[in-house]
């Protein structure tokens, strides 16, 4: 792991995206992840002073950014309008992206809506695979590159499982996308050993956090159920971005993000003490 980081999501979005970031010097992180969204990060009121910002730890090779299109998006929804407003979003942000010189864009895949029947299911799955190559062919022509999310988790999802999830990436087409490893999403479906084993030739992003066998809790790895030494070779040999994802902890948010951070140094450093 050369690139290690955390998205902006760990901390609570009162706290201004300038102070995050200076945490993130602070704290001598080499990377981090923007997550979009209506409140701290939200693109129409970013001071352009901090995009500058953003764009000239980008250029100076001080922190490597990615960042996280809009959580609240799904290719696959009826309405016509509401699917060309997801894919609408995810453009804008591949084109901000593009704007600050970040690396790597998440995106996530869509969900059935209503009744999961065979042929929604398949429309869904259609939808989703010509949606994400659209911003997937459009982020070529930005320089920025579409990393595409294990949502197997979630009710309803396009990818009940991560044979079908790598199954929609490759329609898709793996020139085009990367695929970003949830850990926690993995957890959850199939277990993150079994989801590595399918998908780890294609990884080039990772979001690290644990459960605690229930739900998407998105928690430090101390406290959640997930065997990441059982992995630990592949951890060691990834070289893309590995960003730490929490859920908001309030006041702890700073203590959870570094906790984590000394777990992934003892998985990359066995017998690190």
């Amino acid at each position: 792991m050369e690139k290690i980081g955390f998205s902006s999501c760990c901390f609570p979005l009162s706290m201004s995206i300038e102070d995050i970031l200076g945490f993130c010097l602070d704290h001598s992180f080499n990377a981090m992840e923007l997550e979009i969204n209506t409140a701290n990060f939200n693109p129409a009121s970013v001071k352009e002073s901090t995009l500058a910002w953003i764009k000239q730890l980008s250029e100076s090779g001080t922190i490597s950014f990615g960042m996280h299109s809009p959580a609240d998006i799904n290719f696959s929804d009826p309405p016509l309008e509401i699917r060309l407003l997801s894919e609408k979003k995810v453009k804008d942000a591949l084109r901000l992206g593009s704007k600050l010189g970040v690396n790597k864009v998440v995106v996530h895949p869509g969900r059935v809506v209503g009744d999961f029947t065979l042929e929604r299911w398949r429309q869904a799955w259609e939808q989703n695979v010509a949606a994400i190559r659209r911003c997937a062919e459009f982020s070529r022509e930005l320089g920025v590159s579409v990393s595409v999310e294990n949502l197997c988790h979630e009710k309803n999802s396009v990818n009940p499982d991560i044979a079908s999830f790598l199954s929609m990436c490759e329609e898709i087409g793996l020139s085009l996308i990367g695929i970003c490893l949830d850990t926690n999403h993995a957890g959850l479906v199939d277990g993150l050993e079994k989801s590595v084993a399918v998908i780890d030739d294609y990884v080039d992003y990772i979001h690290f956090s644990s459960n605690k066998g229930v739900k998407s809790d998105h928690c430090e790895p101390d406290i959640g159920v997930i065997d990441f030494f059982a992995v630990a070779d592949f951890f060691r040999k990834f070289t893309g971005l590995t960003i730490i994802e929490l859920n908001e902890l309030g006041e702890d948010s700073a203590g959870a993000v570094l906790r984590t951070r000394s777990y992934l140094d003892k998985l990359q450093h066995p017998g690190k003490t």
